[in-house]
């Protein structure tokens, strides 16, 4: 039986999960939502604020603000899903995000290829689509299962020698060395195969191929590029397998029969890798088009649902089904749904984990010496926080200070004494009555979801456990 819900004490050290939406990057709506953080009482320390900072130090994660956020492992712009946010102390417990399992959904739309892999960026192949059924793509999916060696994208933020692949790619610059390997595993199903909209409300869906073309200079240079790529892949090859006596090296070349180039290394049945080939379209083809000259359609999406381990490409794995089934596909929707314990939509067994049973936690001094802390309010908990709530306390946040500024000129001009004037508007005075005032929309569904970490008690070096 779950503990009931404990205190936590302010300002909070700890992590919650949010609800990023497709377009803005994981930074963009980290920044867009850090003013909020900095003018609540939940986050706010003044102590540290007020603590003097040394010239020479480095002024990073605001902590001179008083507050300090971090991430537990970006997502595209055009991905959207769990993003969890660390603060205060709880920046220190975000490398566990970095490493754990993840769930994704994507949509991938067949007959097409981009360079990045997703709609964002321009098309470089289309081909005939219409041969194409759910159960080609099941069979296409039995590939990427299991144990994977993978090599990133060209176009990805993994960086080399300081620099994301992606400007590489953009640059056309080649690369200071291949792309390195690495190990994956991946469970994936399909749960949907979905024709084009014909006509609005029949249950198709909307998407569209990207409008813009690679021309041929840019192929060109794409062309090098997954060279590099692919000559990075066979050196992961060679390296896991050389492991593997020359027997069953042979036995295992033997193996690939499918679609997808494929080998398997390593020693005895239980250690045998999957290696996925990097696919390459084909680049003189000409140009399919979007609406079928033999049906008058537009191609299919298929969604797909993985469980993948750090560091995995899910972009690659949609590109790779799609050039596996002749075609060619690109993501258009990608939604983490888990990251760790923390859910997109609610697990209420582990939800409730985190919420409620909780352990109590070490109370913080706020300015003056008091101890502060605030109950868990009432109302449903799990899933993240979404991002509409967001944006609605983003827009009162701005009109609220724009309000003050308002009132304390009227009141300036008005003639109101000095006294008056720092009593009413000066920071001081704004403080007290945000530490007073009812908490927000915002503030109440961060708390619902809120998971503390250790804290030192009553300012000691011993920690209270998670």
């Amino acid at each position: 039986m779950p503990k009931a819900a404990s205190t936590p004490s302010l300002p909070l050290n700890g992590l919650f999960p949010i609800a990023k939406p497709s377009g803005p990057s994981s930074m963009k709506c980290i920044d867009s939502i850090t003013p909020l953080l900095l003018d609540s009482r939940l986050f706010d320390d003044p102590v540290k604020r007020s603590q003097p900072q040394s010239r020479n130090k480095r002024k990073k994660n605001l902590t001179h603000m008083g507050l300090k956020i971090g991430q537990g492992g970006t997502l595209d712009p055009l991905a959207d899903g769990v993003l969890v946010i660390g603060v205060n102390r709880g920046t220190k417990h975000l490398n566990q995000f970095l490493e754990c399992s993840k769930e994704y959904e994507s949509i991938g739309l067949l007959g097409a290829t981009t360079t990045s892999f997703d709609s964002h960026d321009p098309v470089i192949s289309t081909a005939s689509w219409e041969h194409v059924t759910k159960e080609d793509i099941e069979k296409v999916l039995d590939q990427f299962r299991g144990e994977i060696l993978q090599t990133p994208p060209i176009f990805s933020a993994l960086k080399m020698d300081g620099k994301p692949l992606y400007e590489y790619a953009r640059e056309g610059k080649p690369l200071p060395r291949p792309i390195p390997v690495r190990k994956c595993q991946v469970s994936i199903d399909l749960v949907d195969f979905r024709p084009a909209s014909v006509a609005p409300g029949d249950g198709g869906h909307e998407y569209h191929w990207p409008t813009e073309r690679l021309d041929a200079e840019g192929k060109k240079m794409f062309r090098k590029l997954t060279d590099i790529v692919s000559e990075a892949q066979h050196k992961g090859e060679g390296a896991a397998a050389s492991a593997a006596d020359a027997e069953e090296e042979a036995a295992n070349n033997n193996n690939a029969d499918s679609a997808v180039p494929t080998t398997t290394t390593g020693e005895g049945e239980d250690a045998k890798v999957k290696v996925v080939e990097p696919l390459m379209p084909d680049l003189e083809a000409p140009d399919y088009p979007e609406i079928s000259p033999k049906t008058g359609l537009r191609p299919p999406t298929f969604t797909v649902r993985m469980t993948v381990s750090s560091g995995t490409y899910v972009r690659s794995i949609v590109h790779d089904i799609g050039v596996a089934l002749g075609c060619g596909a690109h993501v258009v929707k990608l939604t983490r749904t888990r990251q760790g314990e923390f859910s997109l939509h609610g697990d209420e067994e582990v939800l409730s984990a985190i919420s409620t049973a909780s352990p109590e936690v070490g109370t913080s001094k706020v300015e003056g010496g008091e101890e502060s802390s605030l109950a868990i309010p009432d109302g449903p908990t799990g899933g993240c926080v979404p991002w509409n709530v967001w944006e609605r306390a983003i827009a009162d946040h701005e009109a609220e200070k724009a309000n003050e500024e308002k009132e304390r000129k009227e009141a300036i001009a008005s003639g109101m004494s000095a006294e008056d004037i720092h009593m009413y508007y000066s920071k001081e005075a704004v403080e007290k009555k945000k530490r007073e005032g009812e908490l927000k929309e915002w503030e109440k569904e961060v708390l619902r979801r809120f998971k503390p970490v250790p804290v030192p008690i009553n300012g000691g070096h011993g920690f209270h456990p998670v």
